[in-house]
């Protein structure tokens, strides 16, 4: 079994912690995860460890205090088996939510260096070592798709819809795999299948965040409204709910808007792009209208 060790990037202060396969983790990380741990009923199977820490790794991309507890499930199932291909699919995930800077989640751009390449090699890991297991192909399409490799990522979706045909994710990844070829129709009849097959909580939000890009795609604006206002109702405590909604608020000059939305994200979590979009929201307002009515401000959103 390979001896690697990589680091998982937590936030934009770089700081690192440590995370090994062959090696469990260093002793301070160890110390660190074991005090906001999820305690743990009894004995778990290594597989299960592994895919709860893959689901609150994705519930949870910047929550540092989550994402050290699902590190630790991760360690204390690979403990138990290191050739436990679920961990591989985990380990996939979250070494994409610890490089992640700002952007697409599925745009190589976002993540810096190796990253993706890293994050691929896990997935392929995973699929080398169980190659029945769904979700193992699943997350290799979703890094596939990152990289534009569409015709890999589409014999891996079809691979994984055969053996888990009631699973949320080969859905979830087609309509992504379509959203990023422009092909609205197909896109959205995949994100009704997700929808359908949708079994977590936060699985709703995910398709309702890509029926949004969709519906953007499509240049069906007030939909793309309806889906952002529809996201923050169903998760009203999540601040980037607040802050997608007045980053597009923002693209349309609706300044005033924005910031009132900027302010209810900020309230929740002040994290650094609301804080800024907001004092540059306030900026435009404050400028007089006819040299800056009809500039674009540098959001991310085209």
């Amino acid at each position: 079994m390979m001896g690697m060790a990589m680091a998982f990037v937590m936030n934009k202060s770089a700081c690192l912690l440590a995370f090994s396969l062959a090696v469990l983790c260093s002793a301070s990380y160890a110390a660190t995860a074991d005090k906001t741990a999820t305690p743990l009923p009894g004995k778990v199977m290594p597989r299960e460890l592994a895919r709860e820490a893959y689901y609150q790794i994705e519930t949870n991309v910047f929550d540092r205090a989550q994402l050290q507890d699902a590190y630790t499930k991760i360690n204390l199932a690979a403990d138990q088996n290191r050739d436990e291909a679920f961990i591989y699919v985990a380990v996939s995930l979250g070494t994409l939510v610890a490089g992640y800077t700002i952007g697409d989640w599925y745009d190589l751009t976002t993540f810096p260096g190796d990253v993706v390449q890293q994050a691929l090699a896990h997935a392929r890991q995973a699929v080398a070592l169980d190659s029945n297991l769904g979700q193992a192909h699943a997350q290799l399409a979703r890094i596939l798709i990152v990289k534009k490799e569409f015709h890999e990522a589409a014999q891996h979706i079809t691979k994984a819809k055969a053996l888990d045909p009631n699973s949320f994710y080969p859905w979830y990844f087609e309509g992504i795999w379509y959203e990023k070829q422009g092909q609205v129709a197909e896109a959205s009849q995949a994100f009704d299948h997700a929808q359908q097959y949708a079994t977590r909580a936060h699985h709703p939000m995910l398709v309702l965040k890509h029926r949004e890009y969709v519906a953007k795609i499509g240049g069906d604006f007030a939909l793309q409204e309806k889906l952002l206002k529809d996201s923050i109702g169903l998760n009203p405590n999540n601040a980037y709910s607040y802050g997608s909604y007045a980053a597009f608020l923002m693209c349309k000059g609706r300044y005033r808007e924005a910031i009132v939305q900027w302010e209810k994200a900020i309230r929740i979590t002040p994290y650094g792009r609301a804080v800024s979009q907001l004092e540059q929201a306030k900026q435009y307002i404050a400028q007089e209208k006819t040299k800056f009515a009809q500039a674009k401000p540098k959001t991310g959103c085209a």
